[in-house]
């Protein structure tokens, strides 16, 4: 497995696109850079590049609650998740009480430690990361792997540690996408902001993520983005043809294929967005096709 900066799995993560971000904001000349994922999910690519210097601050939002309470008690309530995470018994038992209060708390609108707890111990003990999905090894524990096996305690506490250091630089929303494109990004300064839409799979979201869109959300979505063509940002999201007719008419459309690790043969091709200011080339695993 590649190591990573966040202390969460995410399905769909953008981890390894990070060198091509970064690469794209130098060939851009963005200096002192805010970085912003308005679905952050797992954070993969701004906690690598906060955590290596690479931008000056980063500005993190997700509209599912379980999501942002996990951001919110690694930034706010510190110590109480660390001690959290040094006494749980990483077991079935532990499982099931967890998706109890995952399952009673999910719908709720405000943040919550226990949640953000659920949510955390989930996404670490179940397959892919999905919070929803089932536990590593099953049910009744008969795979390879098992249900502690991306449990590392000492390994998820210091990143964990290493981000909290930097809460400062941090700012964490919990707002729908247009809401914070509106509220918050169309208020930061145009020559420093480097915004990285990471919407949900048309194909895949309600089957990956709480906060699945339906054709209307990617529509309203797309025409709050459109109102950023003065700023730098970039868009990426599952090959499907709807995606096209929403975004095509005035936005090229560019295609990319991510370079997996060479014992793996599969190949996911995706389309990709940017903004007419943005320049963009191909670099590290984004392939842009002809």
């Amino acid at each position: 497995m590649p190591s990573t900066n966040t202390p969460l799995r995410y399905p769909g993560g953008k981890s390894q696109l990070t060198d091509f971000v970064y690469h794209t904001i130098q060939l851009n000349n963005i200096n002192d850079t805010i970085y912003c994922e308005p679905f952050s999910g797992g954070a993969g690519v701004a906690m690598s590049l906060l955590l290596k210097n690479r931008v000056s601050s980063v500005i993190l939002n997700d509209l599912d609650t379980a999501i942002y309470s996990i951001w919110h008690a690694i930034l706010q309530d510190t110590e109480r998740l660390l001690n959290a995470i040094e006494n749980v018994n990483v077991s079935m038992e532990t499982w099931h009480q967890q998706r109890q209060i995952y399952d009673k708390l999910r719908d709720s609108e405000d943040y919550s430690f226990e949640l953000a707890f659920a949510a955390f111990f989930l996404n670490r003990t179940n397959r892919s990361g999905i919070i929803t999905g089932g536990p590593i090894g099953g049910m009744e524990q008969t795979g390879k792997y098992l249900v502690d096996c991306r449990f590392n305690k000492k390994t998820l506490s210091a990143k964990i540690r290493k981000i909290a250091d930097k809460r400062a630089r941090i700012e964490l929303h919990h707002l729908d996408a247009v809401d914070l494109i509106r509220d918050v990004l169309l208020h930061q300064p145009a020559d420093k902001l480097f915004t990285f839409f990471d919407p949900p799979y048309y194909q895949q979201g309600k089957n990956l993520y709480k906060n699945a869109f339906d054709d209307e959300k990617h529509s309203d979505l797309a025409m709050a983005i459109r109102t950023m063509q003065g700023y730098h940002w970039i868009v990426t999201y599952d090959n499907t043809p709807k995606i096209e007719e929403i975004y095509g008419a005035d936005i090229e459309i560019k295609r990319y294929t991510l370079q997996y690790m060479a014992t793996q043969k599969r190949r996911e091709q995706e389309l990709f967005f940017h903004s007419s200011i943005t320049t963009v080339e191909s670099f590290d695993k984004v392939i842009f096709e002809d």
